[in-house]
Formats: structure tokens, C-alpha cells, sequence
């Protein structure tokens, strides 16, 4: 079956063709509601594969500079990336097209409607996103394109899967129906309507996008019709077309509009003074949580805090305690040694960083156990190290332990202390809120604060309205993350 990113179907009319035509705004409301449930680990997923395809495309370049051929561990990891890839790309063209009638339909409450189309547009743009990040480099190598439009029976996948994906990125059809939903979108943003958090989300997924900046350039269409024209003229041979002219055409266009990549720094990153203040404030065991306004997963989160993560302690801490030599710990030696003490759960899975890369913040905070036995404290320790390696938790759930978020991390982490948990999107859940109001009945307390970047020395006030989540602001919408 043909796979194409084609972003707006008609085949819109098949969906509803058992559904009444003009939905009414509560039923609609219930089933946007229910799809945005479904939506949350897709995009979480789809930002995580993000993030992880550059590097992996250049791993593969550099095996083929040093051995001149992959290794079949090599390729079995591109085949089953390819497939991944597919199942998602097949998954957002499904709800890039879902919502498109209701451009049309006006019976629809107003702001039920926007809600549709920002969903489906958001799809559309994530599906650009993922191209541009994850699938346009391997047209620029011959090789590697060539092992990715190969057949694979065993992945399922079918020749050309690379040209599919790529025809419906170049679609000029595609691009005029996405840009309808732009002008419809942003005709409806000037009318003041009030977002709740879903259609926040969708409004930063939008427009903090890459993508939605090249589309939105007024002089886009008219390079793309201009160019596509002459080499259509010129060429009669779709694949080259494609891998030739087309996608480094669209890539250009895109790349040039947006810079690709614009990479925004927290207020506390870099800070040299500020990253010596912290960790010399830190205790091996302690639990940091921070909020960082540009990125979509704080908003996301419900409350305050956007990320939590646990300090292993230093490598003379650790002697102290007696685990030095534990097995636990003896993995992970030469990144202690490199200053990697702090465990994280990201998109791309669990890790040890460094504390000055956990930095890109504008506000911190260190909550410690009082009076924390050594027991306790080695328990903290071996147990956050042992959660290293595993995957991400796109389902958000607390359960589940084989895959976990970073507040399932401090969940995991300190089994001795009861704590509280939310329903969030259909499952049970900890957010770094959760983590931050056992303050309240102290079973934590807070070591250090910082606020937009600077310390702050009276905290009782303003820690409080952080725990009342008094103090969110609309996201600023002018950075874009990769």
C-alpha cells in the first residue's frame, strides 16, 4: 500500500461518512478531548526521535567513511528507525487530515472549530518537522538512501519508503491545504478567544515550529512553484527529481527561512558562579526540579515545575557513603569521573549529565530529605543509577517501571516516602508539582531556590505561590527547539 505524507485528504469524507456532518459542540469537545489523550505521547515520541536523528545519521556516516559498508547491527538499526518512522508518519497524517472539513463548517462552535484545526494543523506541521530533522539527510547521501528505499520483509517495509515520505514533503497540493489552516488560524487568533491548556500546547507546537516559519513566508509558495516548474521541465524521472532537485529545494527554502535549528539558553546556563553556588550546595541524594518557559513539555506538565531530576553526589561522597564499589555504581565510574552527576530521565531516555548541562534553566530548586538516614541516602543512589539506560515513558505512566519520566525517576528513587499522584491524559501520574508539595508536610525541604536565573535568599513567599502555581505565564513563542 502506498504511504505517502500527504497532509489534507478528502478521505475526510469517509471518516465522518457514520457521523453526523455538523457535530454538536459538546460531543465534538468530548472526542477533540479524547484525541488529545492519544496525542501527547505521539508528539513526545516524535520530539524524542528529533532529537536522537542527527546524531544517528552522522554515526552512519562516519561507519561508512571508516568501513566503506554498514554493519548489519547497523543496518537492522536503520531498518527498524525506518519503521518507527513510518508507523508515526502514518499515525499524524491521520490526524493531519481528521479535523480539515470543519475549515469549512461554520455551524461548529467557533472555538471548538479552531481547536480541530489547530490539532490537525499541528499534525501537519510535526510531519514536516519530522522530515526535515529525521529523513532529509539520508537524500543527501546516495548510499544510505539506497538502503533506505530497499525492501525489508522483515520490518515490512516496501521499496522506496524514503521517496513516499519524501513526494508528500515536496507536495505543492500539501502545502496549499496547510497553508488554509495557517490563514484560517491565524484569521481566528486576532479574534481574542480564550485558549485552554490543550489548545496552548497545540499553539506552541505550532508555532514553534521550524517548519511553520518557512510556510508562513509570504515569498515561499512563489520559489517553490517557480523552481518545481523549471526542473519539472527538465527532468521526467521522479526519483531524481526528488532526490536531486525537490528535496534539497524544499530543505533550502525550509532551511533558509528558519535558520533550522535556533537552540534558546535558560537564564542560568553558562552561569559559571551560578553552577558552583548549586553544586556546592548539593548533597548526594538531593532531588532538583526546574521550570524552563520555552519548552513545550512545561506546558504540557500540568503545575509549576516542568522537570525533575536526582544528584548521584561526587565521587568522594559516594566512597563516604561505602557504594563506590557497589556494581551499581562501578558502571557508571567513568562518567562520575566526568562530572556527569546528574540522572535524568528525556525523551531519548535516561542518562547521566553534567550539572552544568541540567543548567538550561530559568528556575531551580533542591529539595533534600530531612534528616535522611545513610541507609536511605545509599538507597536513593543506587536506585536512581539503575534506572540509566532505560527508555523514555510516552504514556506517562507511574506503573510502569520498565519505562519512566523524570518524576517517575524520584518516584522509583525514594520508595520509603508516600507519594502523591494525579490522573493526567487517562493514566495515573507524578508531575514535579507532586514532588515539590511534600514540602508542605515536610518530608522534603527546600535547600536552594532560583528564580529567573537569580538566587533568592527569602523564600517562604515566593515558594509558596509556586506550590499554589500562582506564577504561570503564557509561553513566549518567538524560540524555537529542535
Amino acid at each position: 500500500m502506498k504511504i505517502s505524507v500527504v497532509l489534507f485528504s478528502f478521505v475526510i469524507f469517509i471518516v465522518f461518512s457514520a457521523c453526523s456532518l455538523h457535530p454538536e459542540p459538546t460531543a465534538a469537545k468530548a472526542n477533540l478531548s479524547a484525541e488529545m489523550e492519544a496525542y501527547y505521547p505521539l508528539v513526545e515520541e516524535a520530539l524524542s526521535l528529533r532529537e536522537q536523528g542527527p546524531a544517528f545519521f552522522q554515526n552512519l556516516e562516519d561507519e561508512l567513511d571508516r568501513d566503506r559498508h554498514l554493519s548489519a547491527a547497523s543496518i537492522h538499526t536503520l531498518k527498524h528507525t525506518i519503521k518507527v518512522q513510518k508507523k508515526m508518519r502514518e499515525a499524524l497524517f491521520e490526524r493531519a487530515y481528521l479535523y480539515e472539513k470543519w475549515l469549512d463548517d461554520e455551524s461548529i462552535d467557533p472555538v471548538v472549530r479552531l481547536k480541530g484545526v489547530m490539532f490537525s494543523l499541528s499534525a501537519a506541521i510535526v510531519l514536516y518537522d519530522n522530515y526535515l530533522f529525521n529523513l532529509s539527510m539520508f537524500q543527501r547521501n546516495r548510499h544510505l538512501r539506497q538502503i533506505v528505499n530497499a525492501p525489508d520483509q522483515e520490518y515490512h517495509l516496501e521499496s522506496l519508503e524514503l521517496l513516499r515520505a519524501s513526494e508528500g514533503f515536496t507536495s505543492v497540493d500539501n502545502y496549499v491545504r496547510v497553508k488554509k489552516a495557517i490563514h484560517f488560524y491565524q484569521k481566528m487568533l486576532k479574534r481574542g478567544y480564550a485558549f485552554d491548556a490543550e489548545m496552548l500546547y497545540l499553539q506552541t507546537l505550532i508555532e514553534n515550529s521550524p517548519s511553520y516559519r518557512a510556510l508562513v513566508d509570504k515569498h515561499f509558495f512563489k520559489i517553490v512553484s517557480q523552481k518545481m516548474y523549471f526542473y519539472g521541465r527538465f527532468s521526467t524521472d521522479t526519483v531524481e527529481l526528488l532526490s536531486d532537485n525537490g528535496i534539497n529545494l524544499f530543505s533550502e527554502i525550509f532551511g533558509n527561512s528558519v535558520g533550522l535549528v535556533v537552540v534558546s539558553r535558560g537564564m542560568m546556563y553558562g552561569k559559571h558562579e551560578i553552577t558552583a553556588g548549586v553544586k556546592s550546595a548539593l548533597k548526594a541524594g538531593d532531588i532538583l526540579i526546574e521550570k524552563t518557559p520555552f519548552r513545550l513539555t512545561d506546558i504540557m506538565i500540568p503545575g509549576y515545575w516542568g522537570h525533575a531530576a536526582i544528584w548521584t553526589g561526587t565521587q568522594e561522597e559516594l566512597k563516604e557513603l561505602g557504594i563506590w564499589d557497589h556494581p551499581s555504581v562501578v558502571a557508571h565510574h567513568a562518567a562520575i569521573q566526568k562530572n556527569k552527576m546528574v540522572v535524568e530521565a528525556l525523551r531519548s531516555g535516561v542518562k547521566l549529565n553534567t550539572l552544568e548541562h541540567f543548567l538550561n534553566v530559568d528556575d531551580l530548586a533542591v529539595l533534600r530529605e530531612p534528616n535522611m538516614s545513610i541507609a536511605h541516602r545509599r538507597e536513593v543512589i543506587l536506585h536512581a543509577l539503575a534506572q540509566v539506560g532505560k527508555k523514555y515513558d510516552f504514556n506517562f505512566n507511574v506503573e510502569t517501571s520498565d519505562k519512566i519520566v523524570c518524576s517517575e525517576l524520584v518516584y522509583i528513587s525514594y520508595p520509603h516516602i508516600d507519594w502523591p499522584t494525579g490522573k493526567v491524559w487517562g493514566r495515573y501520574t507524578i508531575s514535579p508539582d507532586h514532588i515539590a508539595a511534600k514540602t508542605k508536610n515536610k518530608d522534603l525541604k527546600l535547600v536552594v531556590l532560583y528564580h529567573e536565573g537569580k538566587k533568592v535568599e527569602e523564600t517562604d513567599a515566593l515558594w509558596e505561590s509556586m506550590l499554589d502555581n500562582d506564577m504561570s505565564t503564557p509561553l513566549p513563542i518567538e524560540t524555537i527547539l529542535p
